[in-house]
């Protein structure tokens, strides 16, 4: 038997086009807080990049979100260059830039975090 769904920590959804996994996204509520929510990963297959496929599981994350009655997204993510087009991605989606932790993960790669209300 599960946990009640008001426990679980993590929450996944995932998109697909007939038997092929398109991608993924998971997130859950922010430890300590009323109504932030995390969003941990989102990945689509390479198949289905640039398809709208993350697109796609974004918006019904932040659904999914609202309907639970969260009112905000936090993500992190590197600021190397490597992760250029993800925060680009996140910035069409509206998620601005909240804070910035110089070095965090290694010399040269800061912690940004993201944020959007929804």
């Amino acid at each position: 038997m599960g946990a009640p769904e008001e426990h679980i920590d993590y929450k996944i959804l995932v998109a697909g086009e007939g038997d092929e996994l398109a991608g993924y996204v998971c997130f859950g509520p922010t430890p300590m807080t009323e109504a932030t929510w995390d969003l941990y990963w989102i990945a689509s297959t390479p198949a289905f990049r640039g398809k709208g496929a993350g697109s796609r599981l974004l918006l019904a994350m932040e659904e999914d979100v609202r309907r639970r009655g969260g009112m905000q997204v936090r993500i992190e993510t590197s600021s190397m260059g490597e992760y250029a087009a993800t925060r680009a991605f996140y910035d069409r989606h509206a998620y601005a830039e909240a804070s910035r932790l110089p070095d965090f993960y290694k010399p040269g790669d800061d912690l940004v975090t993201l944020y959007k209300k929804i």
